[in-house]
């Protein structure tokens, strides 16, 4: 398995990534940790400079795994499943947008996470679902045609009301019969929404998976004290799955909780 980490620029308060700073120079610092990926988390699609990203890149043998998308939603209120229509649409050609700039990266994964919005935002479910499957629709061809890859988020209940568990997201995805289309797991959710028999669950996840966040408890860098990583880790190896492991976490405590945090996982790896 690869690794990823979570960067920002710092312009703004999160947890989510361990690392913070100018984008070039976060770069570098995770290659020299030993990363070998980043996932940028981004807004509006046209404030990212791709070409400094990818020569950022390059100096420090580093790749992009993914963009994070969920400040469409939390910041602008745009959302995929949204029953406004003229939200919806442009939740949908933001996203497309980021597909475009996912492309040019190299391939890096179009993540969907908190931009699903809730289901309150079509003011039903059954409205709700209709909105996002039309949403999808169209991001999944665009993504085919692209070359990339959606991950579509198993989220915490606590970010959403819709497809939070492994079962059901899993069973959403693979209805869509798309290749462009695969499930993130992310270990924090899973713990958050109590799904800690998670072993038997993800065994039936083979050829599906095609991201998976770390963090532990609180959003903390991963220790082993909260969450069973290793189960967690024997699971995805047992699938095969070689893909990213993204770091998602608090940048403190601990002090360079990025490091700390990958030095764990080599541990397991």
């Amino acid at each position: 398995m690869k690794t990823s980490v979570v960067i920002a620029d710092g312009t703004f308060p999160t947890n989510t990534a361990p690392l913070l700073g100018p984008t070039e120079e976060v770069i570098s610092r995770a290659a020299r940790l030993g990363y070998d990926a980043v996932s940028i988390t981004v807004d509006r699609p046209e404030e990212v400079d791709a070409d400094g990203i990818l020569a950022a890149c390059a100096r420090s043998h580093m790749a992009v795994s993914g963009l994070a998308t969920g400040r469409i939603y939390t910041v602008r209120g745009l959302s995929l499943g949204s029953g406004d229509e003229a939200n919806r649409t442009q939740a949908v050609e933001q996203m497309l947008g980021h597909a475009q700039l996912c492309a040019k990266l190299g391939g890096a994964k179009l993540i969907i996470g908190a931009v699903r919005g809730w289901t309150r935002d079509a003011g039903g479910r059954e409205a709700y679902q209709v909105q996002l499957r039309r949403s999808l629709e169209t991001l999944t061809v665009r993504a085919e045609e692209l070359g990339i890859q959606i991950v579509f988020e198993a989220i915490s209940h606590i970010d959403s009301d819709a497809y939070c568990s492994i079962a059901e997201t899993a069973e959403y995805i693979r209805s869509f019969r798309s290749p462009a289309l695969r499930l993130q797991l992310d270990s924090i959710h899973l713990h958050t929404n109590g799904e800690l028999d998670f072993y038997p669950k993800i065994l039936a996840l083979e050829g599906l998976v095609g991201q998976v966040d770390i963090s532990d408890v609180d959003r903390m860098a991963p220790d082993g004290k909260h969450f069973d990583f290793p189960l967690f880790l024997k699971a995805l190896k047992e699938i095969g799955y070689q893909d990213y492991l993204v770091s998602e976490f608090r940048a403190a405590p601990p002090d360079n909780a990025a490091k700390a945090g990958l030095d764990y996982l080599r541990t397991l790896l």
